[in-house]
């Protein structure tokens, strides 16, 4: 067979090919190719729009879980008037931990007002007793709402009361200038 026999045999077929890719196969693929970019770009919005949806839904619980922190704290928390009621609480708590109160004295001028309602009064005490069972004081009253922290501690011992010691603790407590609901 000649050059030219196999020309007019092969190239109409490779025309039609060729013209095949050029006017069909090309265009497809680039409108596949628009549609491929075009999804992967909602797919990363609807990520970014999931992404900031859980960011907001965690921003609203935890402003939902502070409020009612301080919801509680306003319900629970003492007033500088009502301060020595609070404190007679305290005082028969450590009691009835089997301690005995040496002294008690409130240093109002150390108080700071961080907030405009919520004042820091400070109160040093004098405790008598046992290392655990001042411990498990402290951590009971660690867990009131009008606690604030240990400012300053200093646990003794005499030989002769040994298991007994002698402990002084500056506690900054909270308490509110006023209650609100009691006002009205």
């Amino acid at each position: 067979m000649s050059y030219k026999t196999l020309l007019w045999l092969v190239g109409p077929a490779v025309a039609i090919i060729l013209l095949w890719v050029f006017a069909v196969y090309i265009p497809i693929n680039a409108e596949a190719k628009k549609g491929q970019n075009s999804l992967n770009a909602v797919l990363q919005e609807r990520k970014a729009l999931e992404t900031s949806m859980l960011t907001m839904t965690q921003q609203v619980q935890t402003q939902e879980t502070l409020k009612k922190s301080y919801d509680e704290f306003l319900t629970r928390a003492p007033a500088v008037g009502r301060m020595g009621e609070y404190m007679a609480g305290v005082v028969n708590s450590a009691k009835s931990r089997g301690m005995s109160l040496e002294s008690l004295s409130g240093q109002y001028g150390t108080m700071e007002v961080v907030n405009k309602n919520v004042v820091h009064p400070v109160f040093e005490m004098g405790i008598k007793g046992r290392f655990l069972d001042m411990g498990r004081f402290l951590e009971e009253l660690s867990g009131q709402t009008a606690y604030g922290s240990i400012k300053q501690a200093r646990i003794t011992y005499d030989e002769r009361e040994y298991p007994v010691l002698s402990g002084r603790f500056v506690i900054e407590f909270k308490a509110l200038k006023e209650r609100t609901r009691e006002s009205k």
